[in-house]
């Protein structure tokens, strides 16, 4: 979330007014150069699109790590992009109430009782493809952002190797974080996390049974960020400061009452489904190959949602005793309302869409209330947990949570069994 735009939400929407500079970044030496602006003579500037989500499934999977995607088309550019990084910024001007100065002259970078926001980091990331369509002046561009290199690493033997290292001596998430997310590429410390100096008591063999060729660094992280009730998303800085990206833990338990109002959207592109989803209150896990369960509910659990893991690091635990302490700490926060980590009203929320003009400040993780125009419900409460940047001069911003009334529904006899 950028507070301090949302602020000056009304200010900012008013103008209209967003400057987008998209830029080329070399790799000269192992170190990227400062982006060079393409003219905006050469950019299809309606087709630009970025695509971000830390989750974008009907139900609700906890842990994202989904790599965002730019395509840009541009036309006779006739420079190699390949192995070169895009770099898209975003400034704003709106109607401020002080002039600079009663002796100064309006000029393109300044104008009397005009303010222009710092700027601020759509999308950077290395470009993936860059290939010339029917009409031969024009090229589409593919990029993603550095969260994609970790979904072209498989991990099965990597992850063996690492346990069987330490296979006479404990490790906990936190050392698993630094050591793996190193190895691509990816800067993280993991010490906030819930778990972090939890022990993990991995078994190499049954990782090796229980992995398949597929499985990647991206799988793992997934798996790992769920374990501690977040999502990890390759996140843009806030601010243009050579513009490196970084990633962001999304902790939706830690912004359950921060809420921020959107005033205006377009009508056409507004639709909410005629619900709230229902609290979860069963969380399963399976561990020791699939052979136990570990689960923690809140009473009562019938009509209301359940969440069932598919993590194949706590499958690779075979002790009950280190699944346990990782249970507990889901379960409750070491908060004085010890409040659940996934279970409860923390992912409460109305599935909806909607196109919110210029807004690019509205990021996924936030908790937004849209008003609508129905007699039965006044307001739309809902968390953003995808978001899709299309257009340069007329930007608009879909906002959108997907979602079902109750998740794991068609388990309740499977419940009713375990207890």
């Amino acid at each position: 979330m950028i507070s301090e735009l949302y602020a000056i939400d009304d200010l900012l929407v008013s103008s209209y007014d967003n400057v987008v500079t998209i830029g080329i970044q070399s790799k000269v030496a192992g170190v990227w150069s400062n982006p060079v602006p393409l003219d905006p003579s050469n950019i299809v500037s309606e087709s630009l699109e970025i695509e971000q989500s830390i989750c974008d499934d009907q139900e609700l999977k906890i842990g994202g790590c989904i790599p965002s995607q730019l395509t840009l088309s541009l036309v006779d550019v006739a420079e190699d992009l390949s192995g070169k990084q895009i770099v898209v910024t975003v400034q704003s001007r709106y109607q401020g109430g002080i002039y600079p100065s009663d002796s100064l002259y309006p000029r393109d970078d300044l104008y009397p009782n005009t303010r222009i926001t710092d700027p601020y980091v759509l999308f950077v990331g290395p470009i993936y493809s860059c290939k010339k369509t029917s009409n031969y002046r024009v090229k589409k561009l593919i990029a993603f952002d550095r969260m994609y290199y970790s979904s072209t690493i498989k991990c099965k033997n990597r992850v063996y190797n690492y346990l069987h290292i330490y296979d006479t001596s404990p490790f906990n998430f936190s050392m698993i974080m630094n050591w793996f997310f190193g190895k691509a590429r990816i800067q993280f410390d993991p010490l906030s996390l819930i778990n972090a100096g939890t022990e993990l008591g991995m078994y190499d063999t049954y990782w090796q049974e229980i992995a398949d060729n597929k499985t990647t660094f991206l799988d793992l992280y997934r798996w790992l960020c769920e374990l501690n009730g977040v999502f990890l998303i390759e996140d843009t800085p806030t601010v243009l400061t050579g513009a490196r990206a970084r990633p962001r833990v999304i902790a939706p338990y830690q912004t359950v009452n921060q809420i921020y109002d959107i005033s205006s959207y377009s009508i056409n592109g507004f639709d909410y489904d005629d619900f709230v989803t229902k609290e979860i209150r069963w969380v399963q896990f399976e561990f020791n190959k699939g052979r136990n369960h570990g689960f923690f509910h809140v009473d009562p659990y019938e009509e209301y949602s359940r969440y069932d893991s598919d993590n194949l690091v706590l499958n690779s635990c075979g002790n009950w005793n280190n699944v346990e302490p990782i249970i507990e700490n889901l379960e409750e926060a070491k908060s004085s309302d010890r409040t659940a980590k996934i279970t409860g009203a923390v992912y409460r929320y109305r599935p909806f869409k909607a196109s919110i003009f210029n807004r690019w400040w509205v990021q996924v993780g936030d908790r937004v209330r849209l008003p609508a125009n129905d007699p039965e419900v006044s307001f739309i409460e809902s968390i953003v947990l995808s978001r899709k940047i299309k257009g340069m001069y007329g930007m608009t911003v879909e906002i959108e949570a997907k979602g079902v009334e109750i998740m794991g529904k068609e388990n309740d006899e499977e419940i009713n069994e375990s207890l």
